[in-house]
């Protein structure tokens, strides 16, 4: 659900005013940040875009400079059944192995957290779908392009799933990834926030193959969490039609 003017405002308005270096940024569809600017000295690494609050955690790398990369806000086009919006971000960058056939993969880490703004939470919109996406594209024998990711429930530290997306040479591809964790554990009340570890990987297995990419999509679908007292009346009319029927 994307926030009310008057409610995102002052928000807008306090990032774009402050002078230090821990202003929070704010990013509608399409504007972006450097990653490197936002991981610097000084930074308190959030990014709010829509009804979300992320915080990058870290990026570890030995063979991507992070000033390179530019993460870019994203808010789908059109509303869910729910009437909300998938909020998330893409990362763009020159993604890939620069020295085929040296036998050393190129990759880097990243870690962050996304949570529903506590303006949304109190409106009940909670998380639930975790959508992965890139452009990855690898060739000759042995050459792979990939991200893998894990997500956590952030506020209790539990596993809930694994996402990947990868191309091994065209010969085994799969560029998306999705995962409806509501729908995996049967909560209808989903969740206020995730922790993902994303590991991006670039293999390119001899000096003519290669391994590439330029963005990965990442966002986050939501749901309006139902009361307790609804579930509880939806659980009793269950239980009184069971009872007719027998």
């Amino acid at each position: 659900m994307r926030l009310p003017s008057l409610m995102l405002a002052p928000m807008i308005a306090s990032a774009l005013a402050a002078t230090s270096a821990h202003a929070v940024i704010v990013l509608g569809n399409g504007d972006s940040v450097n990653l490197g600017t936002l991981l610097g000295s000084g930074s308190d690494r959030t990014v709010i875009i829509d009804d979300k609050i992320f915080h990058f955690d870290s990026f570890t790398s030995s063979a991507f400079d992070v000033s390179l990369f530019q993460v870019v806000g994203f808010v789908s086009a059109t509303p869910n059944a729910y009437g909300l919006y998938n909020v998330g971000f893409d990362l763009i960058g020159p993604f890939g192995d620069g020295t085929p056939g040296n036998g050393l993969a190129h990759e880097m880490n990243l870690q962050y957290t996304v949570a529903v703004t506590p303006e949304a939470y109190a409106r009940d919109v909670r998380l639930c779908d975790t959508g992965l996406v890139f452009n990855g594209s690898a060739g000759g024998p042995g050459s792979y392009a990939r991200v893998d990711e894990t997500v956590l429930d952030l506020d209790t530290n539990t596993f809930l799933g694994q996402l990947s997306a990868f191309d091994h040479a065209g010969l085994f591809s799969q560029l998306s990834d999705h995962k409806d964790f509501c729908q995996i554990y049967g909560n209808v009340h989903g969740w206020r926030a995730f922790e993902v570890n994303k590991d991006i990987k670039f293999f390119a297995a001899t000096g003519q193959g290669f391994a590439t990419a330029s963005f990965i999509r990442q966002e986050f679908s939501q749901i309006l969490a139902p009361s307790p007292g609804a579930v509880a009346l939806v659980a009793l009319a269950g239980v009184a039609v069971r009872r007719r029927q027998g």
